[in-house]
């Protein structure tokens, strides 16, 4: 039985239920539990995705060395911060915490996931901007037998901003969809849960 079908039988009968803490934690574990371990599953995910993207770091040494190093040093940050936050997920219990406390954790890693998204972008225009510079151009003149300088001429000012603005524009959309859909539509869900809880709660009481 939902929380509005409990609400609508309460206000039937007009009958103050006693609800413990216990039952409440329990509701929260059967409406928030999928979102939550969702949220672990997507960040073991792009955990074990640094392993090829670590091998992918080669093709950006044989490019350049400035924006292979460059890459190699966000991987390893980026490996440190997955690991920081299944810790920190790993501590959550919604069958044990309180609401409050809860409500509190999912709000921190909410912000966590925020900060990951600016610091990701500006990662992004470090990485990118060396990469176009350097990489680009020496990739393609040993790719075709030209020197990386006539590349470079070829790739004038203009297209490298044209170039640049069309890769960041992308990136970011398209990492703006992927966290909605895997991150924060599953926050949500959790949050709202709590809420809704916290209101059946409130009703209890009075």
């Amino acid at each position: 039985m939902d929380l509005d079908n409990i609400k609508k039988t309460w206000q039937e009968t007009e009958i103050k239920p006693t609800i413990d803490e216990c039952k409440i934690q329990k509701m929260l574990d059967n409406k928030g539990q999928g979102a939550f371990e969702r949220l672990i599953k997507y960040d073991k995910l792009f955990l074990w995705l640094l392993i090829p993207c670590f091998f992918a770091g080669i093709l950006f040494f044989y490019m350049h060395y400035i924006p292979g190093t460059i890459y190699f040093i966000m991987m390893i940050y980026s490996f440190f911060w997955q690991r920081r936050k299944l810790k920190f997920m790993g501590a959550v219990n919604l069958s044990e915490m309180g609401i409050l406390e809860v409500s509190k954790a999912i709000t921190k890693y909410k912000k966590t996931i925020l900060y990951e998204i600016m610091i990701g972008v500006v990662c992004l225009v470090v990485f990118f901007v060396p990469y176009l510079y350097f990489g680009m151009p020496g990739f393609l003149g040993k790719a075709f037998g030209n020197d990386s300088e006539h590349v470079r001429s070829f790739l004038d000012t203009t297209h490298l901003i044209v170039m640049f603005a069309v890769m960041i524009i992308t990136t970011v959309a398209f990492s703006f969809i992927l966290y909605k859909y895997m991150y924060f539509n599953n926050i949500k869900q959790i949050q709202e849960s709590i809420k809704e809880i916290e209101y059946f709660e409130k009703d209890n009481n009075d």
